[in-house]
């Protein structure tokens, strides 16, 4: 599990860059595709510093409660502090998926975003956001569909140039990626599943060196030395040149959406 939690200076690169260039879009093309019922208790797990979370709160009515969960404290303290306090309030919790610390059937909906494929028990997890999910409350539910052409360029460009585990670091979020197995994942924890689309998004690259340098694969590049990194970076550009927009590369990534009831 220690290899989950982040420093606060990791974390802070995530919502710096992660969070505007790929997990707030992808927050918006979720709810783009979902309502919220009004007085809805929402639970947003795997959190994160708060990109869906926020999202949700700007849209919620009523007198809901609204909660976001995350095992690391240092992206709970930060999706607190970044919280608008002109939205709908929400409470920030930082914890294990599976041991979440409410009481059975206590929310109408929750969300996980990109967390699934983190989880090392994928079926205790699920069947835990059940447990607290009320009789027939709903699961939405994002994973990665497909490597993004930006991770396999960066993952072919590692491989070639600093090695396989740093690498593997790079294609790391999008291993759990079959669309059959997380259904089945989904019905094996008691959900029923009610639908299955694909969301695209685009993921914007306007620095696209700090971008890299602001995933896991940052310390291989560090050791692997100056040089060797910025052969990397310009081995990224160049074989994503044709989604270049200016200045700026506009990458598509694909994400499954499934939704469910409890």
């Amino acid at each position: 599990m220690d290899k989950f939690r982040l420093t606060t200076a990791a974390a802070q690169k995530y919502d710096n860059h992660s969070v505007p260039a790929m997990f707030g879009p992808l927050a918006r093309a979720t709810l783009e595709k979902v309502s919220l019922p009004k007085n809805a208790h929402i639970l947003d797990v795997a959190c994160g510093t708060g990109a869906l979370t926020r999202e949700i709160a700007a849209q919620m009515q009523g007198t809901g409660r609204l909660v976001g969960a995350d095992l690391n404290d240092t992206m709970i303290d930060l999706a607190t502090q970044r919280h608008p306090p002109d939205s709908h309030s929400a409470a920030y919790v930082a914890s294990d998926v599976c041991t979440l610390p409410f009481d059975d059937a206590t929310f109408d909906l929750a969300f996980c975003q990109q967390g699934l494929q983190f989880f090392p028990d994928k079926l205790a997890a699920l069947t835990e956001v059940r447990r607290v999910l009320k009789p027939r409350g709903h699961l939405k539910l994002t994973c990665w569909s497909a490597i993004s052409p930006f991770n396999k360029a960066l993952a072919d460009a590692l491989e070639r140039h600093v090695g396989k585990a740093a690498s593997d670091k790079a294609r790391a979020p999008f291993s759990f990626r079959d669309g059959d197995v997380i259904a089945n994942l989904m019905r094996e924890s008691n959900f029923t599943l009610q639908a299955h689309t694909i969301i695209v998004l685009e993921r914007r690259f306007e620095d696209l060196f700090a971008q890299i340098m602001a995933l896991p694969v940052e310390q291989d590049l560090r050791e692997a030395g100056e040089t060797v990194t910025h052969t990397v970076v310009a081995d990224v550009a160049a074989n994503l040149k044709q989604y270049a927009q200016g200045d700026t590369l506009v990458v598509p990534q694909e994400a499954h959406l499934f939704e469910a009831i409890a």
